[in-house]
């Protein structure tokens, strides 16, 4: 379900592996701690991508913050996975966008200086909405989904 990331192997030229920390433990070399890094970096250059921390408790009750990457979709662009990152045949304000399930981030974070609207995310479906904000969506809403979806998906045929 989830899409490994390539980057080109020039890409160490075009960034600096000094402006990004990730979380380094003693079993990851320094070969992958760069690639990694390089890797944070390409993608904070794309201005549809964000993420946020969310609070992890362990067995111990200890606190870890996990990032949460999440990939927004432009108007007028093709319509972007939230989860993946990746870019489906169907674009933003088309038709189809209904096959989507599209939830709209308007947490104040998530403007910028330049886009001042909501973010808007597309899944696959409901639950995966679910398993990635890690949030309950009401059964009902679910299945006015899943009504539509259906419609829509016999018209695309």
């Amino acid at each position: 379900m989830y899409a490994e990331e390539h980057l080109p192997d020039d890409a160490i030229d075009y960034f600096d592996v000094t402006d990004v920390s990730i979380d380094e433990t003693s079993t990851m070399n320094s070969e992958e701690r760069n690639r990694k890094k390089i890797n944070e970096l390409y993608k904070l250059g794309d201005p549809n991508y964000y993420y946020y921390k969310i609070k992890e408790y362990n067995e111990n009750d200890k606190v870890r913050m996990r990032k949460v990457p999440i990939y927004s979709s432009s108007i007028g662009g093709k319509i972007r996975n939230a989860t993946t990152g990746i870019r489906e045949d169907d674009r933003v304000g088309s038709k189809y966008e209904d096959l989507y399930f599209v939830v709209k981030d308007t947490s104040l974070y998530t403007k910028t200086e330049t886009n001042n609207e909501p973010r808007k995310l597309f899944y696959r479906d409901p639950e995966e909405c679910e398993r990635h904000l890690q949030l309950t969506l009401p059964r009902s809403i679910k299945e006015a989904w899943y009504n539509k979806e259906k419609t829509i998906s016999l018209l695309k045929k």
